[in-house]
């Protein structure tokens, strides 16, 4: 069985697990954090997200991996599990992101989840042997409504980009029809400009679940420069749950659940690999570091 072939089998296996994960793990008793676990998880995400290579439609150069997470998360409604977010970058702007996570209790398997931030196709590998390719863009940018012009100033954008993100809600229907609002986490996990893409100012926002990022907001000042700028706004998932986002109590964008063949078939721009063992290749990032 060819190494493309293993990692399916397994994560084909995996599917099952976590298809029954939100209706098994919702318990409201908080387990306090682990700090061992945490640091653990740290570990090998770290390993893992490292063997992917990422490449846009036909190029041969990889995108850039950011190796310190944009965000650091937890769940302890459903349980011990704590994630890392990671971002693959080309030229200052955000391609993909990636929340990689480890179940503790009352799971043990790990589980990548990837969403294409491109406006082009994809291809990856993972310790090598391909695993996810794309054919379509990954979103799409459009006007922000009733938007100001954007600031002479990094600082001053920055309060206005903010203050966008707050117009802005989301809600989420789990695969058993519980539905419940987001938070938005008041700052934005990632900050960037890509002067190249014509983007003066970016910034990425998370709504979260616990801090378990569900939805991914991307806001950007685009023009030649300031004065030709406006501001443009694109979501996409982080879940493969149905997720409605508003903007000032106008429904501006939705994503219906997500089929489980779908999510595990690995062409469509959000994709989840899971895993009930540790690859041989990154067990020794489970190992606690020596003193």
């Amino acid at each position: 069985m060819s190494g493309r072939s293993l990692l399916v089998a397994s994560l084909a296996v995996g599917s099952f697990v976590f298809a029954n994960a939100s209706s098994l793990a919702q318990k409201p008793a908080e387990i306090p954090a682990d700090r061992e676990q945490i640091e653990s998880a740290l570990r090998l995400t770290q390993a893992a997200a490292a063997e992917y290579e990422i490449r846009l439609a036909d190029d041969d150069k990889p995108l850039e991996w950011q190796r310190e997470p944009v965000l650091r998360w937890s769940n302890p409604a459903r349980g011990v599990i704590h994630g890392n977010v990671f971002l693959w970058t080309r030229d200052g702007r955000p391609q993909v992101i990636a929340s990689l996570h480890k179940w503790f209790t009352p799971f043990t398997h790990m589980s990548h989840e990837f969403q294409s931030l491109t406006e082009e196709s994809l291809r990856a590998t993972f310790h090598g042997a391909p695993v996810w390719k794309t054919s379509e863009a990954g979103l799409r940018f459009v006007d922000l409504p009733q938007a100001p012009a954007p600031a002479d100033g990094e600082s001053p954008r920055l309060i206005q980009l903010k203050q966008l993100a707050k117009d802005f809600t989301a809600r989420k229907k789990e695969r058993d029809s519980i539905e419940g609002e987001l938070r938005l986490l008041p700052q934005p996990i990632h900050r960037y400009a890509a002067p190249k893409k014509g983007i003066i100012h970016g910034a990425m926002f998370a709504f979260v679940q616990g801090t378990d990022p569900e939805l991914i907001l991307l806001i950007e000042a685009r023009g030649e420069n300031v004065a030709s700028a406006r501001w443009q706004f694109a979501a996409t998932r982080m879940s493969s749950a149905e997720l409605h986002l508003r903007h000032r109590d106008v429904q501006v964008w939705t994503k219906e659940l997500l089929p489980w063949r779908e999510v595990n078939d690995h062409e469509r721009v959000y994709t989840n690999f899971l895993f009930n063992a540790t690859p041989d290749f990154l067990k020794d990032a489970l190992a606690k570091p020596k003193p």
